[in-house]
């Protein structure tokens, strides 16, 4: 059963089981630290998962409590709510990601490729404009964002 959600630019979703997805933003993080002016939307990436500080039992699938920021938080990332340059070097690291994935294979992340195309073949089409319905994993687009989220949006 799904309970992790990326929503992309152009409603579609990518809905996985938690690990996969806390997986993908993982690969997000350590790509977005390797790209210039990536460091900060990978600092709050990071408080997106759970990490060694927060409670394993206080971890629900579809979210968890993060002892970090003590709030809890839901495996639901959308896109839409990022300032564009966000969305930009997400997708960069994207990219930057499945290069490494097919170069380094488990020594670089535990994710198998197959699970991780299923997202990459979505981001793809969302980047190009291609019909939104034509690979999604829900039956209908996700309703309108309007969330600002992450960093960037302060300025």
């Amino acid at each position: 059963m799904a309970s992790g959600f990326i929503i992309l630019k152009d409603g579609r979703c990518f809905a996985r089981r938690w690990t996969g997805y806390d997986e993908i933003i993982r690969i997000a993080i350590m790509e977005l630290k390797l790209i210039q002016n990536g460091e900060e939307l990978a600092d709050w990436l990071k408080l997106q998962i759970p990490d060694a500080q927060d409670d394993e039992s206080a971890d629900a699938g579809w979210g968890f409590h993060n002892a970090r920021i003590d709030d809890w938080i839901n495996r639901k990332l959308d896109l839409r709510s990022l300032t564009k340059e966000n969305q930009k070097l997400l997708w960069a690291a994207i990219q930057n990601g499945k290069i490494n994935l097919i170069e380094k294979g488990q020594d670089y992340s535990p994710l198998s490729l197959d699970y991780f195309n299923i997202f990459y073949e979505m981001c793809e089409l969302a980047e190009k404009g291609e019909p939104p319905m034509e690979l999604t994993h829900w039956n209908k687009l996700a309703d309108p964002c309007t969330e600002q989220n992450g960093p960037g949006w302060e300025k």
